[in-house]
């Protein structure tokens, strides 16, 4: 484990999720296409959240994994999740098999090796869900929405994406990141 990750969030998001043991090797270059600072974050094999990498505009990192090793990206400011190669929770496939799907009609060695690029971007929300990320962004609890001229139904989902928020940014622990 690199000296430094550290935890995301200290309550699972999924308990079935975790990284698995494998030989299949997965070679990925991240790369942050957003116009947000990004925290990569590795699931282990307990299913925990760990933050890899701080990643600026259009910075990359190359990291060698396996293809059991989900890997999801969240804005380091919000924690809203980024897109992965367009999903929010990215499964690395070996250098083979990527490049049989996108050439079937080509054979490719088994072991063929190279370094995939695999772009973090932003998730393409429903105007109503961005509005109600826009609105929580300018409050701190819950309470707050509850003075709100809304209906109570998109009150009770604008405090779910503020309790949302507070949980992924309470455990969050500060990161000694070098620069490049």
């Amino acid at each position: 484990m690199s000296k430094n990750m550290v935890p995301v969030g200290g309550d699972k998001l999924d308990n079935d999720l975790h990284s698995l043991k494998s030989d299949d090797k997965a070679y990925i270059r991240f790369i942050n296409k957003t116009d947000r600072t990004i925290e990569l974050v590795w699931i282990n094999f307990k299913g925990e959240y760990w933050r890899y990498q701080v990643l600026r505009k259009d910075e990359y990192i190359d990291v060698n994994t396996y293809k059991t090793h989900p890997w999801m990206a969240l804005d380091q400011i919000t924690k809203d999740r980024m897109h992965v190669d367009s999903k929010f929770l990215f499964l690395p496939k070996t250098s083979a098999e990527y490049l049989q799907e996108r050439y079937p009609d080509k054979i490719v060695p088994e072991h063929y090796e190279m370094r995939m690029r695999v772009y973090v971007t932003l998730p393409l929300y429903s105007l109503k869900y961005a509005a109600l990320l826009s609105i929580r962004n300018q409050l701190r609890n819950t309470e707050d929405a509850d003075v709100l001229e809304l209906p109570r139904e998109l009150i009770e989902e604008l405090k779910r994406t503020i309790n949302h928020r507070k949980h992924m940014c309470s455990t969050v622990r500060k990161l000694h990141v070098s620069t490049r």
